[in-house]
């Protein structure tokens, strides 16, 4: 539903008391940044913050689940390392996200599949001749093919693998953002073992496959051409001393996994999610429901609002500095930054930025419609591109919303949606929920 709050300037950055030595190597009591201004300056400035993995898993402040955190889901992936080891493996991933892949990734994989699973669930309307489906359960399954592309992942044609693979979907998402979650040793624990059966069963035997297309190539007996780009077929190639280790090879492809079919599920139910609300307020816009330009607004709007769909993501300090407010930051210190509530700024976004409004007047200076939802600097969110597309016009997701408003997709009233419990003593803005299920109804077919 359209979002209130009663107050709509983001808070000054306030310092929070030292937990256990968590505010980093200078001692200090770790700094929260949320003005937008703040967060664009020390995301922007070369060398004045790092990535640090333990940092995000709160690994001083919860030992057991911190460790478990970075050493299970976090450490080994290139989105947690800075420097050469980032850049490098950043740059042979890049291709898998250029303009003619995400051109097949849209028209061979997400929107066939799509339009595969819209009408096996239109056969099943039940006896009151209404179509009811679990919205999460239907993304999860588009995105999981485009996943297994991107990954490299083989023998996943047979619906019993598409679920199996599901499956692990949540448990190793959950895993990876625990530090937020309120049981995080109940979180873990299912996180690990869907971890564990994910590398069984996917991974190393995909991993397998792709070294014998390597030595294959290698014999000259198949081109390089005839087997798809992929990660595995990079790890399988050698081309980067980080992925020799099988281990830290599943941890890469499930950031990859976690974050194109969690948060592309999680990006698409939010848009649909306020925009029943904007609609009931708005009935006159209705007839844009299936307009691309107003649902990349919308997209752009949810990303903007509750994106990365957790409080605050950590840095280290490197260097001293000074926010707007004349806080100090200290070389050394962990900073807490605060994307969803930055992206909240009354003077870029206007004195309603704390609610969803689709027909958004673009923001001045240069800053997107989105904000920061996709991070910025070194470390900015692999799937921009997916997203909003290479030429910002939309990507997949915005045909993919065509499709479901097309469909007549609306939450069905009698089940409501359920979400992850979170530590809300972490939040300085409202939940934003991380949907487990969202039941929908759907037009019968005519």
């Amino acid at each position: 539903m359209t979002e209130t709050a009663s107050e709509t300037r983001p808070a000054a950055p306030v310092e929070h008391e030292l937990i256990d030595g968590a505010g980093g190597s200078c001692g200090c009591p770790f700094a929260t940044v949320n003005q937008l201004p703040d967060v664009s300056k020390l995301m922007r400035t070369k060398g004045a913050v790092a990535h640090k993995p333990e940092l995000f898993a709160g690994v001083k402040a919860d030992p057991v689940n911190g460790e478990i955190n970075v050493r299970e889901f976090l450490g080994a992936s290139f989105m947690f390392n800075e420097g050469d080891s980032h850049r490098s493996r950043r740059k042979l991933l890049n291709p898998l996200v250029r303009v003619d892949a995400l051109s097949g990734i849209r028209e061979e994989i997400i929107l066939p599949e799509a339009d595969r699973l819209l009408e096996e669930r239109r056969r099943t309307a039940d006896a009151d001749g209404l179509v009811r489906m679990d919205l999460v359960d239907f993304l999860e399954r588009v995105f999981l093919h485009f996943t297994a592309r991107l990954i490299g992942l083989t023998d996943m044609e047979r619906n019993e693998r598409i679920e199996l693979m599901r499956s692990f979907a949540g448990p190793i998402a959950a895993g990876m953002s625990s530090a937020y979650l309120a049981d995080r040793t109940a979180v873990n624990k299912m996180a690990l073992e869907a971890k564990s059966r994910y590398a069984a069963e996917f991974v190393h035997p995909s991993l397998e496959w792709h070294r014998e297309q390597r030595k294959r190539i290698d014999a000259g007996e198949i081109s390089e051409d005839d087997i798809p780009n992929s990660l595995l077929k990079m790890v399988a190639a050698g081309l980067h001393p980080d992925w020799e280790k099988d281990e830290d090879v599943v941890v890469e492809s499930g950031l990859l996994f976690a974050a194109s079919v969690g948060t592309s599920t999680q990006s698409i139910v939010h848009t649909l999610d306020l925009l029943q609300g904007w609609f009931a307020e708005h009935p006159e816009d209705l007839a844009d429901a299936t307009d691309s330009t107003f649902l990349l607004n919308a997209l752009c709007e949810v990303i903007r609002m509750r994106a990365p769909f957790s409080p605050y993501t950590t840095r280290l300090a490197l260097t001293d500095n000074e926010l707007s407010d004349g806080t100090k930051i200290h070389a050394g210190q962990e900073l807490h930054i605060e994307w969803v509530r930055a992206n909240r700024d009354t003077e870029v976004f206007g004195e309603d930025a704390n609610r969803f409004n689709p027909r958004r007047p673009e923001p001045k200076n240069g800053v997107n419609r989105y904000g920061l939802g996709f991070g910025m600097g070194t470390h900015q969110c692999y799937g921009l591109r997916v997203v909003v597309g290479n030429d910002g016009k939309g990507g997949a997701h915005v045909e993919l919303l065509r499709k479901l408003m097309a469909a007549g997709i609306r939450p069905d009233p009698e089940n409501p949606p359920t979400s992850l419990k979170k530590d809300m003593n972490k939040f300085s803005v409202e939940d934003i929920p991380r949907y487990t299920a969202y039941p929908v109804l759907l037009t019968p077919e005519a």
